[in-house]
């Protein structure tokens, strides 16, 4: 014989099941197991709200300092490029080769264009900071109020365990 006994719902049929030994009792128009199941999601997302808002918001955290480190690198490109300009413009009036100018040329645009794609990077990171933070806020809006409450039960009251939450 099986360990466990069917949860049932308004029309009284089967809609999980509960351990040997446990309750089924009936309250109002719904079953107290039908109740049990519906919280169980609700408990599982309390626990994992601080999670998720943590990660949503070092995520955003580290795309914004992602952002001001592509910055503060590519400065020092930005920084070259112009060196390499002025030397061909120098070495131009010193009538070097033309083909030595022109590498320096050739370089410069080449840190120039990295630059370009570098602060286009920055943007991007700038952006999905804003998505993420975003994200962690709405996530805060939807389940906030829930956390709150899973984590302010009333003394004496417990929270019951996790596993029993399982979809079986």
């Amino acid at each position: 014989m099986s360990d466990l006994i069917p949860i049932i719902d308004d029309a009284y049929m089967p809609v999980g099941t509960f351990g040997v030994g446990d309750a089924r009792v009936r309250a109002g128009s719904f079953s107290v197991g039908e109740a049990l199941v519906k919280t169980g999601s609700l408990v599982v997302g309390a626990v994992r709200f601080g999670i998720v808002v943590a990660q949503l918001t070092a995520a955003s955290a580290t795309m914004a300092g992602l952002s001001n480190q592509i910055r503060s690198t590519f400065k020092y490109v930005e920084d070259c490029a112009k060196s390499v300009d002025r030397l061909a413009d120098q070495a131009a009036a010193l009538s070097v080769d033309q083909s030595t100018v022109n590498e320096h040329r050739e370089a410069a645009t080449v840190m120039w264009s990295c630059k370009d794609e570098a602060e286009a990077m920055a943007v991007e990171c700038e952006e999905m900071s804003t998505l993420f933070h975003a994200t962690a806020d709405g996530h805060i809006a939807d389940y906030g109020a829930v956390a709150d409450a899973a984590n302010n039960m009333p003394d004496g009251i417990e929270m019951a365990d996790r596993t029993f939450y399982i979809t079986r």
